[in-house]
């Protein structure tokens, strides 16, 4: 299961209406924004290639990065390669605007150093706040990426290939494990990893013919860093589920959560937290204790705090209360659909819409044939379940 800090407070104090990670193509956003990058005496700004990277870096902040589009700023080949290119924006961002995170983060520019016949620059991204509401997050993250002659220019680039290359790679079935030197392959877990994808493509997918890395990083810090970040505060997370790959601090052949998010159906129209509902209910629950202890923080939520009404939960708006309300939110809908209607009912709430409380309740009511009174009754008779 995914641990992901959400960071509300802050941006929820400090500024307005913040911009929200849909999981689809976006387009720039009119920002006027301007960064003026603060740069360490250790970086040496006599040297041409390296005011040119800093250029770089400055123009791609101005750039709205937060947006995914054909940025000028970065490399062709992993522009054609992956859609989200940047492997650092969904962390960075995390749910607010690049014109946002300049507003309270300046960013400082640590190091420009060349290597490989490439420079890598690292920025630091923190605020000078003193209250201690706010010193938790001081450091928002330590950016570092490659920047890479293209025709003759220098673009950006990520640093996972970099940072892999001397890693080992071992196949089993459709997914390559990636991993460091030091890490001994547990075919076990690799092996008991493959059943499940097998089983859950037998129920829910069967036109499922695809294959994937599994990046297997020695904790939170390194997956950090394949992702572009020295440090990360903003998103650290022990695994995340990418184009064509997955990327894990867990150091375990076997996670059944970011396995789900690969392998269920291709749906535009399917919410967050039905997304991670699934992958919480098909996936975690396979390590029951995890699962168990998730929903009981959602039970004891729903009877204590006000901001945990079903509507709220379905939404994803609840107040943050230490974990992510969409795990447990959407896997409680799973059990009372699947109790009903098994997998016939769970492949119909994957295919769906469900962007929201209205949806998901208007194609719960579809799958059940059950009207509204009786589906609110239902979910709340579930969640008194794990009390």
């Amino acid at each position: 299961m995914i641990r992901l800090l959400i960071v509300g407070i802050l941006f929820g104090c400090k500024i307005q209406n913040p911009k929200t990670e849909s999981g689809v193509t976006e387009i720039p956003q009119n920002t006027r924004f301007k960064s003026n990058l603060q740069i360490s005496s250790r970086v040496d700004t006599s040297n041409i290639e390296v005011n040119k990277v800093l250029t770089l870096y400055e123009k791609y902040l101005n750039s709205q990065p937060d947006s995914i589009y054909d940025n000028p700023y970065w490399n062709s080949a992993e522009k054609a390669q992956f859609k989200d290119f940047d492997f650092s924006r969904l962390s960075m961002y995390n749910g607010i605007s690049s014109s946002q995170l300049l507003r309270i983060y300046a960013p400082f520019v640590l190091s420009v150093e060349p290597k490989y016949q490439k420079y890598q620059i690292r920025v630091l991204y923190a605020n000078s706040d003193t209250d201690p509401l706010y010193i938790g997050s001081k450091v928002w993250c330590i950016h570092q990426l490659n920047a890479t002659r293209e025709e003759g220019f220098w673009k950006l680039e990520n640093i996972l290939t970099e940072k892999t290359r001397t890693w080992n790679k071992s196949k089993v079935g459709f997914i390559e494990y990636v991993y460091p030197q030091e890490h001994q392959l547990n075919t076990e877990r690799a092996h008991k990893a493959q059943l499940f994808c097998q089983k859950i493509i037998s129920r829910f997918n069967p036109k499922y013919h695809d294959s994937f890395s599994f990046y297997l990083a020695n904790g939170i810090d390194e997956m950090g860093e394949l992702e572009n970040f020295d440090y990360i505060f903003s998103g650290v997370t022990t695994g995340k589920a990418r184009e064509g790959m997955i990327l894990s601090g867990k150091g375990d052949e076997f996670y059944p959560h970011e396995f789900i998010h690969k392998l269920l159906p291709k749906n535009p129209d399917r919410g967050n937290v039905i997304e991670e509902g699934l992958a919480s209910f098909l996936g975690t629950r396979e390590e029951l204790t995890e699962y168990l202890v998730m929903m009981k923080k959602l039970a004891k939520d729903f009877n204590r705090r006000n901001s945990y009404n079903l509507q709220n939960i379905l939404n994803n708006q609840t107040d943050w209360n230490g974990y992510p309300v969409a795990y447990p939110g959407g896997a409680l809908l799973c059990e009372v659909i699947h109790e009903r209607k098994g997998d016939m009912g769970i492949n119909k709430l994957a295919r769906g819409k469900t962007k929201g409380y209205e949806e998901i309740i208007w194609l719960t009511q579809d799958i059940l044939q059950l009207d509204q009174n009786n589906i609110l009754r239902l979910i709340e008779n579930k969640i008194k379940e794990f009390e």
